[in-house]
């Protein structure tokens, strides 16, 4: 399903402006004009939608956990023979948590007014992902929505697994490294000085280890604000070219050469892809549909481009499997299984393997970032550690051979 942003006069001759969700650009008129709305612009593609109902989330929302809880409590009722509009109606009413409930407020009125609950969802992105609402318009159009949603929260359930094991496994070095910044700054800014003004005093001087961290004292002291503004125009520079759609797109594509984490975000690519076509094509979803459905569900913008690529080349009559592997979705690991399943008549088996293949690759390099990380923040601090002991030591055992001259 397409999104078109329209432009055109109601009944009463009054220009009205929106968004709607449609199969094609023919439907989307034929929508409006069902709504008694003439068309006067229709154009594919279509902004953010603004939020509804003054809802929003602060940075702090654990966004990813609503969406898995949402879908959880909506799955106990409808698999229990509610129908869709009385599943949310009663998840509005029992609902405690504030975001949550007003979540279900929002989306049973859409409900109510004639919308699918994935066009619902859909004006809720930063909670439920491309991927999410792909799958539920997938179970809605079959009629298997409760098996689609058992696959999706089960999906959601192994992302937050390893969130938590990665936050966890990160926890470590983090600390580690806070501490050698703060024990750094203690000894740069309060230790240091006092050295050198007893060594002064006595008519000494500092070893040259003990002169640069100095100097690099003096320099944080007194042109701090030049550090503070200079870090300040790099992050607004950064976010401001990331605000870009080039610069977004770019940003994409170099940060999948970035060791260990560029091979991550592969991973995480052919799991979700794997995962999404394997559900679509498993609910009975024709391949030129679950093509469709699936090209705007990657948040990377590199991958997304192949994958629209690679959709035109199906739909002009080339194998699954020969515009993957021209456009390098997935590596030949991948493809290999797929041409099984074409061959077989069975992709979305394939795709499940594949799904199993990557995420294993991904928990095991998950772990490689780890402890990585973890090495490189000890190995840091003790080198920190070390310098800084350096020089309190030489400083002293100069100071001491001043006293006894």
């Amino acid at each position: 399903m397409a999104r078109f942003t329209y432009k055109g006069q109601d009944a009463t001759g009054k220009s009205v402006s929106g968004v709607i969700d449609a199969n094609d650009r023919k439907s989307a008129i034929v929508l409006l004009k069902n709504s008694g709305i003439n068309t006067t612009s229709l154009t594919e593609g279509a902004a953010s939608p603004a939020k509804k109902s003054g809802f929003s989330f602060s940075l702090r929302t654990n966004n990813s956990k609503i969406a898995l809880n949402f879908l959880q409590k909506f799955l106990q009722l409808h698999a229990g023979g509610l129908p869709v509009g009385d599943a949310i109606r009663i998840m509005r009413m029992r609902l405690n948590n504030p975001q949550e409930k007003q979540l279900a407020e929002t989306i049973h009125k859409d409900v109510c007014e004639g919308k699918t609950i994935a066009a619902a969802m859909r004006g809720f992105p930063d909670i439920f992902t491309g991927n999410t609402v792909c799958m539920i318009e997938a179970g809605e159009k079959t009629g298997n929505l409760v098996a689609v949603i058992r696959n999706l929260i089960d999906f959601l359930e192994t992302k937050q697994s390893i969130k938590k094991k990665f936050v966890a496994g990160m926890a470590y070095p983090a600390t580690v490294c806070v501490i050698g910044f703060v024990v750094s700054l203690i000894f740069l800014f309060f230790v240091m000085p006092r050295l050198q003004k007893m060594l002064t005093s006595l008519g000494g001087e500092l070893p040259t280890i003990a002169k640069c961290l100095v100097v690099a004292s003096n320099l944080a002291l007194h042109y701090w604000w030049v550090i503070l503004g200079g870090m300040l125009l790099a992050i607004i520079g950064f976010f401001t070219y990331k605000s870009t759609p080039r610069g977004r797109f770019n940003i994409h594509k170099w940060s999948l050469h970035i060791p260990i984490i560029g091979t991550i975000i592969k991973e995480n690519f052919y799991c979700q892809t794997a995962n999404l076509l394997a559900t679509l094509l498993g609910s009975g979803i024709n391949t030129t549909e679950t093509m469709t459905l699936a090209e705007n569900a990657s948040d990377n913008l590199f991958f997304r481009k192949r994958f629209i690529e690679s959709k035109k080349m199906i739909l002009d009559g080339v194998s699954m499997t020969q515009a993957f592997e021209q456009n390098e979705i997935f590596p030949d690991l991948g493809l290999d299984l797929l041409s099984v399943g074409e061959n077989t008549g069975d992709l979305a088996s394939s795709f499940r393997e594949v799904f199993k293949i990557y995420h294993t690759a991904l928990l095991e390099h998950l772990d490689i970032l780890t402890t990585a990380v973890t090495a490189i923040a000890m190995g840091t601090a003790f080198a920190m550690v070390t310098v800084l002991a350096l020089s309190v030591i030489t400083s002293v055992l100069k100071m001491t051979s001043s006293m006894q001259v």
